[in-house]
């Protein structure tokens, strides 16, 4: 029998994948490359911005393949719609990336489940108060989410790097998140 490796993602341009293969973590980040914008810096040279690398997500799914050769998969993606204030542009956008990010788990043959936000973060937060934070009109108290993540994840985790890269000096938000899927994924999977 094949061995079984879980996944979660958080999709998007700045989205992760988590891997678990039932003893050790793998951290797969989204592929980006830089463009030319267009306009130039004060020095001359070309101005930049990170962009989703569509090309890339081939190379990515080969990885992960290759990293767990002859495995079976199951994949938790986070299922997210369109956002209020994004414009149609930005929505159309994260949904088409997050729909080629997909194809990942279609590639490799996965046993793919659609989790909304609300779903994962009530069974992850089942033992933790809530942080809030005012709302943007101040009237209210919000729960804050990624500091809610961050927190859960780097308490019961405390020896799992969360950084984007070495050398960066703040925790990522969709590391986090993906990884939280993935513990979603982990204890209400049924096989």
């Amino acid at each position: 029998m094949n061995k079984t490796i879980l996944c979660g993602m958080d999709p998007g341009k700045e989205g992760f994948i988590s891997a678990f293969d039932g003893e050790n973590y793998t951290f797969y980040e989204m592929p980006t490359h830089k463009i030319e914008t267009g306009d130039l810096l004060k020095s001359g040279k070309p101005q930049t911005k990170t962009q989703f690398y569509i090309h890339g997500l081939a190379e990515l799914a080969k990885q992960i393949k290759k990293d767990f050769k002859g495995c079976n998969f199951v994949a938790a993606i986070e299922e997210v719609g369109g956002r209020g204030g994004w414009s149609a542009t930005n929505n159309f956008n994260f949904g088409h990336t997050a729909g080629l990010q997909r194809m990942i788990f279609e590639y490799l043959d996965a046993e793919i489940i659609m989790v909304r936000p609300q779903k994962w973060q009530s069974v992850i937060r089942r033992e933790y108060d809530l942080i809030k934070v005012p709302s943007s009109s101040g009237k209210t108290m919000v729960v804050d989410s990624k500091a809610m993540a961050e927190h859960i994840a780097t308490t019961e985790f405390p020896n799992i790097d969360f950084r984007k890269t070495e050398r960066a000096k703040k925790n990522h938000d969709g590391k986090i998140d993906s990884f939280l899927v993935l513990q979603y994924l982990i204890r209400t999977y049924k096989k």
